[in-house]
């Protein structure tokens, strides 16, 4: 049975500020969900050691939080419409804080997996009921405010992680190695608990009539469906079952629609409104958020891989060379609110064009400074593209959900969710297919080319040129081998020592030049394709530039103020 409507309570009335207070421990917890789909990057060669654990295992790591966590975020919010947000969020803030102790416990790999896909649960739970409050507690003007700064914990969770986990690590607390990486949710998710059970209210759809559980089962096996392979799919090569997972999964989302229409035709609940796809800012806005998603992860991961990997730095020096990145996105969320209001869609072209014109700064600084690169040379360009990123992620919510009846506000939260998780699975995925197939090439052409030099300075060492000839040789076999495999911490067996004996003297001056080469190699290999796969940011840029033209002119929040008090109840 519905809660009955009544008036709002006096601490959750427009004019007090106990909304900010119930925005403020919102805001928390997004930040702690946020933060653990990006700390656990810096952990997982400790953990991979620690654990004992596989390739495979580590990266299941990863994919299991990523499965769980998609699957469920429309069911996610459709329960909060329906049984109160106050009600599930409290639940996937315990279950999460819960999961989090497990996962920091965990004694194998398989566990260790088990409850990662326990803990994306929860926050499926959680994370949509978020932008519902923003949406049934704040009033138009406040609630771009209120987006604005939501855009900013986004920003500083998605940079944050690899920073702490780098930090927390590095620390090594009490032994405890990655394990804190985990653990770190318990406070934080503990103190916000009591915060929210004290400040926030109830909220509900009165709309809502029942759960639609053969909708929940549809669409969790669609998206399990596309997101298992897409992020499997590169490690795999790509087998014949897992583009058969794609293809079905295409053909189950046409059924999971089919049937949603079938619900409302007959006047019954559906899981999603498919007519807010009727609006045409919800729409657009969606895919703009899709495409945008893709291209957020996607670029940490390959910068990840060029600092770490290419350049050989350690997880928190990797991190702080992005730190100025994370500054400009907190300015630039707290100004959204003041400007989108002015500007309306406008503010969109302003962020996408300065990610653009980052980006593009980003590329030309990379060609310049090749392989001279220190770290400080990035930043005028990071500082652009973090305004630029500001300047979309909170105003995008506002446009997205503005004219969202607030009856399906976690419903519609839900599935904006959804798409930014499958536009982040997707261009993580797409960035691992291009960056990886294209260091391969590289590594090949700069081992060829590094081959006379190499071959020069051996020579300089009085070996033989039959011994010179094997090791130059050996050298190229090792470099394709290295770089054309799935996993790049493997040592094939052209790279091991062959057991061939050089004489004492020359035993350190021939390892030294091997060693330079192949740093060398590495290098320029990584420059190459991250220099190759920015591109493919650069290309979502400039998509969402031109789809925000579509959204409708002067784009601005709308206010309801009546149908949102409605819709919060004791």
């Amino acid at each position: 049975m519905s809660a009955p409507t009544v008036h709002l309570p006096p601490e959750a009335h427009p004019l007090d500020p106990a909304r900010w207070r119930a925005l403020a421990v919102l805001l928390l917890a997004l930040f702690m969900v946020l933060l653990d789909t990006s700390i656990v990057t810096n952990g997982l060669a400790t953990l991979q050691r620690d654990l004992g654990a596989s390739s495979a295992q580590v990266q299941f790591v990863l994919t299991g939080y990523a499965v769980g966590y998609g699957v469920l975020l429309i069911t996610g919010g459709r329960l909060g419409d329906l049984y109160g947000r106050r009600r599930l969020f409290l639940l996937g803030l315990a279950a999460f804080t819960l999961t989090s102790a497990l996962c920091g416990l965990a004694w194998s790999p398989l566990t260790l997996i088990a409850f990662r896909v326990l803990q994306g649960l929860a926050a499926a739970l959680l994370f949509p009921q978020v932008a519902s409050f923003i949406q049934v507690l704040f009033p138009g003007p406040e609630r771009a405010r209120a987006f604005g700064l939501q855009g900013t914990i986004i920003g500083l969770g998605i940079i944050a992680g690899p920073l702490l986990g780098g930090l927390l690590i590095d620390a090594n607390l009490f032994g405890s190695l990655w394990r804190p990486i985990f653990l770190v949710n318990v406070p934080i998710g503990l103190l916000a608990l009591l915060w929210a059970a004290r400040v926030l209210p109830e909220s509900k759809s009165e709309q809502a009539r029942g759960l639609d559980v053969p909708g929940v089962a549809l669409l969790s096996l669609a998206l399990v469906l596309l997101i298992y392979p897409v992020i499997e799919g590169r490690d795999q090569g790509w087998p014949i079952w897992l583009l058969t997972m794609l293809a079905l999964s295409v053909v189950t989302l046409g059924v999971f629609v089919a049937y949603q229409r079938r619900l409302m035709a007959r006047g019954k609940t559906p899981l999603v409104q498919l007519g807010m796809f009727s609006d045409r800012s919800f729409a657009v806005g969606a895919l703009i958020a899709f495409v945008f998603q893709s291209s957020v992860l996607s670029y940490f991961v390959a910068m990840s891989l060029f600092f770490q990997a290419g350049l050989g730095y350690g997880p928190t020096q990797a991190a702080l060379l992005l730190i100025s990145y994370q500054f400009a996105i907190v300015v630039a969320s707290l100004l959204s609110a003041r400007l989108s209001a002015r500007l309306g869609r406008s503010i969109l072209l302003l962020g996408t064009a300065l990610l653009m014109v980052g980006l593009m700064g980003i590329l030309l600084t990379l060609n310049a400074t090749v392989l001279n690169y220190q770290g400080y040379e990035l930043i005028p360009a990071l500082i652009v593209s973090g305004l630029g990123f500001g300047f979309v992620i909170g105003p995008l919510q506002t446009v997205i959900l503005s004219r969202i009846n607030p009856a399906n506000a976690g419903s519609a939260s839900g599935v904006l969710a959804t798409v930014q998780q499958v536009g982040s699975a997707l261009g993580v995925a797409i960035i691992g297919v291009l960056l990886f197939s294209h260091l391969g090439t590289s590594a090949d052409t700069v081992g060829a080319k590094l081959q006379p030099g190499l071959t020069q300075t051996l020579r300089a060492t009085k070996l033989p040129a039959s011994a010179v000839e094997g090791i130059t040789a050996g050298f190229t076999a090792c470099v394709h081998d290295r770089f054309n495999q799935a996993d790049l911490n493997v040592v094939p067996v052209s790279c091991q020592p062959s057991g061939a004996a050089l004489p004492a003297n020359l035993v350190k001056p021939v390892g030294t030049a091997l060693t330079a080469a192949a740093i060398e190699v590495r290098r320029e290999a990584f420059l190459s394709a991250l220099l190759f796969t920015l591109r493919f940011q650069l290309a979502a840029y400039a998509l969402c530039f031109g789809l925000v033209f579509l959204l409708p002119g002067n784009a601005r929040v709308m206010v309801r103020p009546v149908t949102a008090q409605k819709e919060l109840t004791r």
